[in-house]
């Protein structure tokens, strides 16, 4: 039989404070937005462009939406001070210290949302920046209202558990970074020596071995309910209510396996699910979404999202599992996605990393061409309507790279003929998007282990 320990709620180390008040759940792009629309009117009739860059999803951080907009616009203003002509990019990203390369190191082991202003095509530098910053006092020019000095606005950050920081190490441009927790990457425990008794030492291939798993469910009966149903199914369970938990206990514990309930709200599944890829301790760790939402067309509007809907009985919930776990023991095989929607490609690679294949991701032909000769996929999913660009350019050089490649073609909904002037150009087979954890059932046997 298997155990069940509910996960313990920690109190923060006191490091994100607000005050009096507690930090919110806060969209980056809108404040990005507003701080931008801030400092509208300090161009003038300067040559000046002020622009922003940000994936279609980032999880929301830890922070104050007002004061984060002040930061940003007074950081946007100064470096505008400094630029009589070229562009200012305010670009906001996931990061960890593996991806992001210079993060102080004193930030801990991530992931963080990244926030960079740099500047293109005028000659500032990183070290003027970094005096700029060193310099607290300085205030933007007339207009901005109301003006942060850097040391305010380096006050701010860290208070909401973040570093302030410039690059210097560049020659062509200048860049101001911050960085900010991320709602879903929660706090992690001082003492997690429960976890590692209650999950002990997960090594693959001992057939005695209790499979663990992670359940973050926000409604208790129904957190209780799965986690007795479980238990009795032979599974050790960690059970946990809240969302920001999620990357502590599988950073520290090992989970064999995390299931997410699809309706949390604060922070999302779906956040969550995205942090736990980012993170290198947890990228390898299969997760499974689950919903009670009665609805057979769900899993299509939600595109790729691989996700269980749970009927009368475990029986469903457990065969799901039971795939997931077994994909992972195998020996892993690359997919090269090719997808240009940065949310539809994120969704795709939770599930295609759920089903224990490596992941190499690209935008567009010429970049997914050149992975493709890199990392030589066994699997590559093209989007339908980069397939289509030049007659068919990139399945023709994918096909020239190996004969033996499978290649799918995808779209929300792609015609028959469309599909087979596809095949004709090289592709192995083509599909809905909606249906992509189908494909890759069917062609796991088939995919060379690369």
């Amino acid at each position: 039989m298997g155990t069940v320990r509910a996960a313990e709620t920690y109190p923060s180390n006191g490091e994100v404070v607000l005050g009096s008040d507690s930090p919110e759940s806060v969209d980056l792009p809108r404040v990005i937005e507003q701080a931008i629309d801030d400092v509208a009117g300090l161009v003038g009739d300067r040559p000046v462009s002020v622009v922003a860059e940000y994936p279609a999803h980032l999880p929301a951080v830890h922070s104050d939406p007002q004061e984060l907009a002040r930061v940003l616009a007074s950081l946007i203003a100064l470096t505008m001070q400094r630029s009589d002509h070229g562009e200012i990019v305010v670009r906001a990203q996931l990061v960890s210290p593996e991806t992001a390369g210079d993060l102080p190191a004193d930030v801990g082991a991530g992931p963080w949302a990244m926030i960079s202003i740099s500047t293109r095509g005028n000659g500032v530098t990183g070290r003027s920046l970094a005096e700029m910053l060193d310099d607290g006092d300085e205030l933007p020019a007339e207009g901005l209202r109301p003006p942060m000095a850097p040391a305010a606005c380096r006050a701010v950050v860290e208070r909401h558990g973040g570093r302030l920081w410039a690059d210097v190490r560049s020659e062509t441009g200048g860049q101001i970074r911050l960085i900010l927790p991320l709602r879903a990457a929660g706090l992690v425990p001082a003492d997690v020596s429960f976890l590692r008794r209650a999950l002990g030492d997960h090594l693959p291939g001992e057939a005695n071995q209790a499979r663990t798993l992670l359940v973050m469910v926000e409604d208790s009966a129904l957190r209780k309910l799965l986690s007795d149903e479980l238990t009795a199914a032979g599974y050790e369970i960690v059970a946990t209510g809240e969302g920001a938990e999620v990357l502590p206990l599988a950073s520290q514990g090992k989970p064999s396996l995390i299931l997410l309930d699809l309706l949390s709200r604060d922070p999302t599944a779906f956040d969550i699910a995205m942090v736990l890829k980012h993170d290198r301790r947890t990228a390898a760790i299969p997760v499974l979404f689950l919903t009670s939402v009665e609805d057979p067309q769900a899993g299509t509007r939600m595109g790729a999202v691989n996700f269980v809907v749970r009927q009368t009985g475990t029986g469903a919930l457990v065969s799901a599992i039971e795939a997931a776990l077994h994909a992972v023991k195998k020996p892993v095989a690359r997919v090269l996605v090719a997808e240009p929607n940065d949310a539809l490609r994120e969704t795709m690679i939770v599930m295609i990393q759920a089903h224990g294949y490596r992941v190499s991701e690209a935008s567009a032909p010429e970049e997914a061409l050149v992975l493709a000769e890199r990392v030589q996929p066994g699997l590559v999913l093209v989007n339908s309507r980069l397939a289509h660009e030049r007659d068919y350019w990139l399945l023709r050089g994918l096909r020239q790279l190996s004969g033996d490649m499978t290649i799918f073609v995808l779209a929300e909904a792609l015609s028959q003929a469309e599909g087979e002037a596809a095949v004709r150009r090289g592709a192995s087979g083509y599909t809905e998007t909606g249906k992509l954890n189908d494909l890759l059932n069917r062609v796991r046997k088939g995919v060379p282990q690369k």
